[in-house]
């Protein structure tokens, strides 16, 4: 019995608003079809010049006409079977329901090599459990130092993203980020992308306090493919067990940091976890 799957392709600028839009490829099949054999997708790319706005008085002499560099990439979802979710009606005092949710260990913080670009590292600290994904983010000491001193600036959450991502798992990739699409893939795959808003303080200067907009980023490398709260927030998705393997991790430093000294890697695991509901009673477990 064959089925045919829908496919979906979009290439061209995405709605900020809308993160449906930033899928490039999109394969989705009901539960029992199977893929036999290859897909081909064929993408045509905009012109150039067709998706810059120039205001009024501006000059369309600087309108790049070439790519510097273009990456198509794709993701298989795999789909779980809700069969056996648990009816409204069900007894509870002789079953049990299993609420799926998420710990989050504590930090752990990863000097980097100085005034390097490239940075390769090693993950440790893992605890028993299933991980469904490592978040991450860089720091400069200099942007939070331990002892402020006068004229001197506190900002702790000046965060950047590493770019160039690569995450190994017993030699197996298990997530690449090529240039800067870990950001993408992070809102495909979650509610919203990973960054937050902030404001930075600037008080090294003869004038007054001077306080900039800063956009503080992290990335987050999945294990597991989770699911929104909007489609099945309730469905337990498998981690990956780390038991005596060895996560490597690959990357650069994002361009926009000059390398320095003082550079951190900050990186929090998360696990699965449950909540277990029966006879007026709730278990925690991890």
């Amino acid at each position: 019995m064959s089925q045919r799957l829908p496919v979906e392709c979009v290439i061209g600028l995405a709605n900020l608003n809308d993160r449906r839009r930033y899928s490039l490829v999109s394969l989705r099949k009901n539960e029992g079809s199977r893929l036999t054999q290859q897909i081909q997708v064929t993408c045509e790319l905009l012109p150039i010049s067709t998706i810059f706005s120039v205001g009024a008085g501006g000059s369309t002499s600087g309108i790049p006409s070439a790519l510097n560099f273009a990456e198509f990439q794709v993701q298989q979802v795999i789909l779980e079977n809700q069969g056996d979710a648990l009816a409204r009606r069900v007894d509870m005092t002789s079953h049990a329901l299993s609420y799926p949710i998420e710990f989050t260990q504590q930090e752990v913080v990863i000097p980097l090599a100085d005034n390097a670009t490239a940075q390769t590292i090693t993950l440790t600290g893992f605890r028993s459990g299933e991980v469904k994904n490592v978040q991450c983010w860089i720091t400069v000491d200099a942007d939070a130092p331990s002892a402020p001193a006068a004229g001197g600036d506190y900002n702790p959450f000046k965060w950047y993203a590493p770019e160039d991502m690569v995450m190994t798992y017993a030699g197996e990739v298990y997530a690449r980020f090529d240039k800067g699409s870990g950001a993408l893939w992070n809102l495909v795959n979650g509610v919203q992308a990973p960054a937050v808003n902030e404001v930075l303080v600037d008080s090294t200067g003869a004038a007054p306090t001077i306080t900039t907009a800063f956009l503080g980023r992290w990335m987050e490398l999945p294990f597991a493919q989770t699911y929104n709260a909007d489609t099945a927030h309730s469905m337990y998705t498998a981690g990956k067990p780390i038991t005596n393997g060895i996560v490597n991790l690959a990357f650069n430093i994002p361009q926009a940091l000059t390398p320095t000294t003082g550079m951190k890697l900050h990186v929090s695991y998360n696990y699965n976890g449950v909540l277990t509901f029966s006879q007026g009673t709730c278990d925690y477990v991890i």
